[in-house]
């Protein structure tokens, strides 16, 4: 009996350490399924998440192209008439500040090439009708006669160089180049029975500018930009002899919203 109970007891010590072992081995085995199948549940997403971590990125937007499209602003002119050795209303001299001024509309057409460093070069085209005009009183006789002198821009047009920085779909720029402008100055008498055209002569000087513009489509992008252009003094065309020495100068300064579409 004894040796029964010692040989049971070994075969319950046994048998106990053999399950022990097996729950063991068990726990292991069924931590190596889990993870397993986790590994190959997550593996796909995990890859799915590095493709989106590393997928191409977003092209910048491309500067380079033609482009054409309409402007509005408001101009502000400075004008002097200048008529030396006078004989009106007595004055030896007399230097009459005209000055313009208005509102402008107009077309614009242009090119730009960006390069790989994001600096945009171009060049532009533009042609604006001005509802330019300024309108001053002149004692034309010292004895209270009343003449009227109207200055009007006709039209400006200018063709320049571009060159900006782009930052994506923003470009800030400043241009610059040769300008053009129609200007008319008329005497009026009479109350408006008499008209007699001093001046009728197309101005050509330079243009500077600065301004910025935005891509808001892939096709449309909107400006804005001030102006500055002086287009040099003329002598008036009034017949020779009637005046001695007779000159105008003009310069404007324009602010100007635009809307473009690229080709």
């Amino acid at each position: 009996m004894q040796h029964r109970g010692v040989d049971n007891s070994w075969i319950s010590a046994k048998h106990f350490r053999g399950r022990g072992t097996q729950h063991f081995w068990g726990n292991k085995m069924t931590m190596k399924t889990i993870l397993l199948a986790t590994a190959i549940i997550l593996a796909p997403g995990v890859a799915s998440a590095a493709d989106i971590g590393e997928g191409s990125p977003v092209a910048d937007y491309d500067w380079s192209g033609l482009y054409a499209g309409v402007d509005v602003g408001y101009a502000a002119g400075k004008s002097n008439l200048f008529i030396a050795g006078g004989g009106i209303g007595g004055a030896s001299d007399l230097n009459l500040p005209l000055d313009p001024d208005g509102f402008i509309g107009g077309i614009h057409i242009g090119a730009n090439y960006e390069m790989a460093n994001r600096f945009v070069i171009g060049t532009e085209a533009d042609l604006a009708y001005n509802n330019t005009d300024g309108l001053i009183p002149l004692d034309a006789s010292g004895g209270g006669f009343s003449t009227l002198l109207k200055s009007e821009l006709k039209w400006s047009g200018a063709v320049r160089l571009r060159a900006g920085y782009a930052f994506d779909r923003t470009l800030p720029y400043i241009a610059a180049g040769v300008a053009a402008a129609k200007y008319e100055i008329t005497a009026i008498g009479g109350s408006g029975a008499i008209e007699i055209p001093f001046h009728d002569e197309t101005h050509v000087g330079w243009t500077v500018g600065v301004g910025i513009e935005h891509a808001f489509t892939d096709r449309w992008t909107a400006r804005a930009e001030y102006r500055f252009s002086d287009f040099g003094s003329q002598d008036l065309s009034i017949a020779a002899g009637l005046l001695t020495k007779t000159s105008v100068d003009l310069q404007t300064h324009d602010i100007r919203v635009g809307l473009s579409y690229k080709f």
